[in-house]
């Protein structure tokens, strides 16, 4: 992404760099003067005089027998036609165009007169009409670099100024948007094992963290966050993971979602600034009865999943659970998505997991954990504690119930994936 970025700036600025480059190779030197043949008329008469020219102090110097020197100010001066590469001749205006012109048929005083002036040919004409777009580009290449680097967000911006009773109100509508309709698992000691793992990371996360989890009772591998520390998992991915330490590095994973504020980011760019300030003010508009919706069809750009990656490395590091159990569920999660066969074949197996379309690749996820030096590690959970997480969905409860969402054709819960 730098290097285009480079290459962009380098493009926008070329001709004009290649404009001083090429006048300063060529800048004529101030020797022996050369004596070119012109003529020149004083705009008062018909008559044109012979007249000698040369170049000096910056300045076209005409001489004529019988009177006075003149002296134009090669700054000033002003051109009938702009030279071109094949130009023979040249007609030159007096300075502020007082009447007086030069007019010299010689293509040595042209290439001269073009050295010394480079304003006055065709290629500074083009220069000067490109110019605009080309500081354009400069700009948007400037800002395109700025906000890569930076990885400035206006959207996550926006949402690190709402109080946290917002985020939270906003979490809690998403919860109720993404439930409606559906079961939410309750079996007690699943939700005793899946508290006690959300406040072991909750508290290796720190910024006084507080993640709420909930099991949706849903056969869909995915787990999501949603604002105000609020995150869904769904019943499958449980059935699929093969240990509490697979989990809980799902569990990391999306909470440094929530840490860096990407579902709010997310919600503000789709609903808007307005709905937001709508429902922090008890109004009810109609796009954020689709939060859930909303949340569940945005995807995060690789770069904020990347960024969720290292958190989730630095809350399991902290917590002193192993990584391992994540390239491991990466593993699986090839298997299951087919992301194997897209590799050779080059299209998607219908069905797949969108987790390919908008995560990084599974193998730079792997390689990512795989990096990470050894530290001593203890289980997420004791093999009870796992038993019951995975008994979680044996007793379900309906959820509050939501609005209804207006009609889609994808499913909520597939659009963002661990």
């Amino acid at each position: 992404m730098l290097d285009v970025i480079a290459w962009l700036a380098v493009l926008a600025l070329w001709p004009g760099l290649m404009s001083e480059t090429n006048t300063m190779i060529n800048r004529p030197t101030d020797g022996i003067p050369r004596v070119f043949n012109g003529r020149f008329s004083d705009g008062q008469t018909a008559v044109s005089h012979e007249v000698g020219i040369t170049f000096a102090d910056g300045s076209v110097v005409i001489s004529r027998a019988g009177a006075a020197q003149l002296r134009w100010a090669i700054k000033g001066l002003e051109i009938a036609e702009f030279i071109k590469p094949a130009s023979m001749d040249v007609m030159i205006h007096e300075p502020g165009r007082a009447g007086g012109t030069l007019y010299v048929r010689d293509p040595a005083f042209v290439r001269e007169l073009a050295l010394r002036a480079p304003f006055l040919t065709q290629r500074s004409r083009h220069w000067m009409g490109v110019r605009p777009f080309v500081w354009v580009t400069g700009i948007a290449a400037a800002v395109a670099a700025f906000v890569y680097i930076t990885d400035f967000s206006p959207a996550r911006s926006i949402a690190s100024l709402m109080p946290r009773d917002t985020r939270v109100m906003l979490g809690r509508e998403v919860v109720r948007s993404m439930t409606g309709g559906r079961r939410v698992c309750t079996q007690p000691a699943g939700k005793a094992a899946l508290e006690t793992l959300a406040k072991r990371l909750s508290e290796a996360a720190g910024r006084k963290a507080d993640f709420n989890v909930a099991v949706i009772d849903s056969d869909v591998v995915n787990a999501f966050a949603a604002p105000g520390e609020e995150i869904i998992i769904m019943r499958k991915l449980l059935e699929t993971a093969d240990g509490p330490d697979e989990v809980a590095g799902v569990l990391a994973h999306e909470m440094g979602h929530g840490l860096d504020l990407h579902p709010e980011a997310g919600i503000v760019r789709a609903v808007g600034l307005m709905a937001i300030t709508e429902f922090m003010l008890g109004g009810n508009g109609g796009a954020l009865t689709n939060l859930g919706l909303y949340l569940a069809q945005l995807g995060y750009s690789r770069q904020a999943e990347r960024q969720a990656d290292m958190h989730a490395i630095a809350i399991l590091k902290t917590s002193g659970i192993a990584t391992q159990g994540m390239m491991d569920f990466f593993r699986r999660i090839s298997k299951f998505s087919g992301e194997a066969g897209e590799a050779k074949s080059g299209k998607t197996a219908e069905g797949a997991m969108d987790i390919l379309r908008t995560h990084p690749s599974t193998a730079e996820r792997i390689a990512l954990f795989a990096r990470q030096p050894l530290y001593p590690a203890t289980p997420a959970l004791t093999d009870l504690e796992w038993q019951a997480l995975k008994s979680i969905c044996k007793t379900t409860s309906a959820a509050d119930p939501a609005p209804a969402p207006k009609q889609s054709r994808k499913k909520p819960e597939r659009g963002r994936d661990i």
